[in-house]
């Protein structure tokens, strides 16, 4: 089930809020996770060297109280890890008064002044408990290479990290889908209704303008009057049709005289024109376009009934055409600054006072994309607004 570009706008807006939302509580949960383990390795890691430094400190009050030889004898050989049965990875120093060297096996030099620290990617341990015995006054168990062990953490917690994003994401998806589901088919149920609405119109619409050149006995202020209301609610169904019933994909390309269109289109327009006041200021130069026909008329007529419905009694428009553009000045009631960046969406209109369905201009800036063409729009609150179709 394809989804419309209004569709995919609310898709992507509600997966961003959702997804910067998500996204921003996952990475939020990470941290908590990698302080935590974090906290939990450097706890555990205390908790092993203090093990092994009260183990040794044992056996160096022991030994000195026992009048053990052979402890001393070991030291004296430098054989101090296997004196004390160091397990591998983990070195010892033993200082004596003065933090005086005594039998060290590695050239750090560690920082009495704290019980337990990270430096140089080594754990240290510093343990005081020793109380002098064979002149010792300090053990320090060195563990060394920890960043291994910070980055096996670290690399759980990025695929964690990744699966959660991917699992988040689908899931936004999915809502977002099943969300837009009943929308999409109230939707669809309504455009087959304007459809089946404005197929059934056709007919009575066609019926209507050719009954009026027929009427004789009619006041010619009250048929121009019908004439009026009929070419309104036939500009209107044109809309509706091109934009529910018109094939935009396989329409036919032909070459297009620009300024005899022009001229035909501001004929149909000229009663409404005239009901109005407005003085029509043309300058049109030859202009030939590779285009389908129906799509050009689509957007010439909306711009022409877009410059009338709006304009002010008396008002004036001035239509022009160059190589370049296509133009068409009003001197109406113009368009806030605050609502030119959604004038051309569909159903958006710049006033209400006026009727409408805010189709319009959609549909013209939908066939300015269809064919390469640039809609400029320039326009000022009780100014008047200036549209610029760029070829």
């Amino acid at each position: 089930m394809s989804l419309s570009h209004y569709e995919k706008r609310s898709l992507l807006r509600f997966l961003l809020i959702y997804l910067i939302s998500i996204y921003t509580f996952i990475f939020i949960l990470a941290g908590m996770f990698y302080s935590i383990e974090k906290k939990n390795l450097y706890e555990n890691h205390s908790l092993k060297m203090n093990t092994i430094a009260s183990s040794v400190s044992h056996k160096i009050i022991t030994a000195h109280m026992m009048e053990d030889e052979k402890l001393v004898h070991c030291l004296h050989q430098g054989f101090i890890e296997q004196c004390f049965d160091i397990e591998q990875g983990f070195e010892i120093a033993l200082f004596g008064v003065g933090q005086k060297p005594l039998h060290v096996t590695f050239s750090d030099a560690p920082d009495f002044t704290k019980k337990f620290y990270l430096k140089d990617n080594s754990f240290f341990y510093v343990d005081d408990s020793v109380q002098h015995h064979l002149g010792v006054q300090y053990i320090v168990i060195k563990e060394k290479h920890i960043s291994h062990l910070l980055s096996a953490i670290l690399y759980e917690i990025i695929l964690y990290l990744l699966l959660s994003l991917a699992f988040a994401t689908l899931l936004g998806y999915v809502l977002a889908k099943l969300f837009l589901k009943p929308i999409k088919a109230e939707i669809e149920t309504l455009d087959t209704f304007i459809k089946d609405s404005t197929h059934e119109l056709n007919t009575p619409i066609t019926a209507i303008l050719m009954s009026i050149s027929t009427l004789k006995d009619v006041d010619e202020k009250k048929r121009k009057r019908i004439e009026l209301s009929a070419k309104r609610i036939a500009t209107l169904y044109g809309n509706l049709s091109y934009m529910l019933l018109h094939d935009k994909q396989n329409e036919e390309k032909n070459d297009v005289d620009v300024k005899k269109l022009i001229i035909e289109r501001l004929e149909y327009f000229a009663d409404l024109m005239a009901s109005k006041q407005i003085d029509l200021s043309l300058k049109l130069e030859e202009k030939s376009l590779h285009v389908n026909e129906e799509s050009l008329t689509k957007l010439i007529d909306n711009l022409l009934s877009n410059a009338i419905k709006y304009n002010r009694f008396q008002g004036s428009i001035e239509v022009a055409l160059d190589f370049e553009k296509f133009r068409v000045k009003d001197s109406g009631i113009g368009i806030d600054n605050s609502k030119l960046g959604d004038i051309t969406k569909r159903y958006k209109r710049a006033n209400s006072d006026k009727g409408g369905f805010g189709i319009g201009l959609d549909i013209v800036n939908t066939i300015c994309k269809a064919n390469g063409f640039r809609l400029e729009i320039h326009s000022k609150e009780h100014k008047g607004s200036d549209f610029n179709i760029v070829f």
